[in-house]
């Protein structure tokens, strides 16, 4: 596939496949395959000589699927499904208050630090940038922290 997309890099491409189940399918879609074919019958138990690579309908329909799933899978942009959100909120901290700031203090790492769940406005990855700037107001403990609270 990586071959046949530098070589035809505007050509839809696929596999023909000879295999004896859906794995080199699967890979092929996930390395960019738009077009799967494999040989079908109804009864593996059938005799002829294709019939050993060839796939019955269980297997087809794992194909389908599984394909279908790795192709929505490849590129684009990640972005948290709703069901993740409060798994994100747990799992992310953001940056609070850990003692009383009083308007114009200076924050340090002894009055913010980051904290689950991660509800706040300010991303733990922001914590550092947030380090030396000053309070606009005063604030509370355990208060996650805002942009607006930061003087510019």
């Amino acid at each position: 596939m990586v071959e046949l997309k530098k070589e035809f890099p505007n050509a839809v491409i696929g596999l023909s496949d000879h295999t004896l189940n859906n794995n080199a399918c699967l890979a092929a879609v996930a390395l960019g395959a738009s077009i799967l074919e494999r040989h079908f019958t109804d009864s593996m138990e059938r005799p002829g000589p294709d019939i050993i690579c060839s796939m019955d309908p269980l297997a087809l329909h794992h194909l389908i699927t599984g394909a279908n799933e790795i192709a929505q899978m490849r590129g684009g942009k990640k972005e948290a499904v709703l069901e993740e959100q409060v798994t994100i909120d747990f799992a992310f901290a953001t940056v609070v208050t850990i003692k009383e700031i009083e308007e114009g203090e200076e924050f340090t790492m002894e009055n913010i630090w980051v904290k689950r769940p991660g509800t706040g406005e300010i991303k733990a990855e922001c914590f550092t940038e947030i380090l030396g700037k000053r309070a606009k107001h005063s604030l509370t403990k355990n208060k996650h922290l805002k942009f607006i609270d930061i003087k510019d």
